[in-house]
């Protein structure tokens, strides 16, 4: 009997380099979005990690018919009133890089002393399986969710479909809420509150009108509140809704396997830490140059791979996971 599949939910090779150490233990073929050329993008427009890994997994499994793994992490900088949080891949813009997020980081704690430089990570892993079979008993943090592409649906009017969802859960008003309660943030003296509001100012705005964020592929999925697609379990006939969401392709993989209900298990991992006052360190990617976890007197990136997942927000994450994936299957 061949071995069933674990799709990571990412094309970017440091990521999936550490995810595939994360998992290399488990008795699954792994493969990355890399391996599927057809894989849309999805928006990730959520308010939270989780929302955001939700979205990447469901696609995933949906378009390939595998099980699939996504996560999404937020740094939060005390001083910097909990930022860059879910906007940590694109704090510096619409071209962000780990260099130029790494050095806006360092540009705005500066001025900050020691001692009042606290941060954490935290990761978010969700792993949705679109051909799960019908074992009742499922382990916690998980949920049953109706298969939201069993039909191929067309809008009349495509330019109207992202208003026909918000009916049923309003992103905008989640937006305006996340805005209005961040907005006002208390940072640590030495920090420059109103370029730091701008910024957020700036990173928000698409958001809040209902465009795609800044720097997201014009051809990535938008994606509805998965909510709307809740089910009560394996046998659930009920039916959220009778549309579905465009934009998966016709030829998907995973049109011809999925079953009329998935599976979706999640987890999360934090690390505490501060963030050094310079980058050190030439290992790991992201700002694993400028966070240092407490009880080490080394950055992330001055650690091995195995020293990091060891401690790391991700490998936490995965391995809290991993159980309930094993668990399951």
């Amino acid at each position: 009997m061949s071995r069933r599949v674990i799709v990571l939910a990412s094309r970017n090779e440091d990521k999936v380099r550490e995810l595939e150490e994360l998992v290399a233990d488990l008795p699954f073929e792994i493969r990355s979005a890399k391996d599927y050329p057809g894989l849309p993008d999805v928006i990730e427009d959520g308010t939270t990690a989780i929302g955001n890994a939700t979205r990447k997994a469901i696609i995933t499994a949906a378009y390939c018919g595998e099980i699939a793994i996504a996560d999404d992490t937020a740094l939060c900088v005390q001083g910097l009133g909990g930022m860059p949080d879910i906007f940590a891949a694109r704090f510096s813009g619409d071209d962000a890089t780990y260099t130029s997020n790494c050095d806006l980081l360092a540009e705005m704690m500066h001025d900050v002393p020691a001692g009042m430089r606290q941060a954490h990570f935290v990761t978010s892993a969700v792993l949705v399986d679109p051909t799960p079979g019908t074992k009742k008993t499922i382990p916690a943090n998980s949920r049953w969710l109706h298969n939201m592409f069993a039909r191929s649906v067309e809008f009349r009017f495509p330019e109207r479909e992202n208003d026909f969802w918000e009916g049923f859960q309003s992103r905008k008003k989640q937006w305006e809420q996340f805005h209005a309660i961040n907005r006002e943030c208390v940072v640590t003296p030495g920090v420059d509150a109103d370029r730091l509001q701008k910024i957020f100012d700036e990173l928000c705005a698409p958001l809040l009108s209902g465009e795609r964020p800044a720097g997201e592929d014009p051809a990535a999925m938008r994606l509805p509140d998965p909510r709307i697609w809740l089910a009560k379990g394996p046998y659930d006939i009920t039916e959220p809704t009778h549309v579905c969401p465009s934009g998966l392709p016709a030829d998907a993989p995973g049109r011809a396997v999925n079953q009329m209900h998935w599976l979706e298990m999640s987890a999360f991992g934090r690390v505490l830490g501060e963030i050094a006052e310079k980058p050190r360190g030439n290992a790991g990617f992201g700002y694993d140059p400028l966070f240092r976890p407490y009880g080490f007197d080394r950055t992330m990136a001055e650690m091995s791979s195995a020293q990091k997942n060891e401690i790391s927000h991700r490998g936490r994450a995965m391995r809290r996971l991993c159980v309930n994936l094993k668990d399951f299957y």
